[in-house]
């Protein structure tokens, strides 16, 4: 069964393969943790650097049970790069919320 998501594009055009990218990304999460309930997920272009491009901000918001576990503040100009990073944060905090529940259960 796949993991609900919800993805908003704020002030990026609407793309097809960010969209797979985020639900094969949700998806994985998953793994480390079955009983997720849902993934919000916001991609919004950030202010412009003045030296560099405007970064793509992603806020990844996974819902479980009793608790809500948030990534936020990633920016990259790469889009795929800041979900990336963004998803790999999410992973790591679920990882550690695992190893703190699982001498209780």
């Amino acid at each position: 069964m796949s993991l609900p998501v919800d993805i908003s594009f704020q002030g990026v055009a609407h793309s097809k393969a960010v969209e797979e990218a985020v639900i094969d990304r949700a998806d994985r999460l998953t793994r480390i943790r079955g009983d997720l309930e849902r993934c919000r997920v916001s991609l919004t272009v950030g202010a412009k650097h003045q030296h560099k491009g405007k970064p793509f901000d992603v806020h990844v918001h996974v819902f479980a049970p009793h608790q809500t576990h948030v990534s936020s503040n990633t920016s990259h100009e790469d889009p795929y790069v800041a979900l990336h990073e963004a998803f790999t944060h999410v992973e790591r905090m679920l990882v550690e919320a695992n190893g703190k529940r699982s001498p209780q259960s």
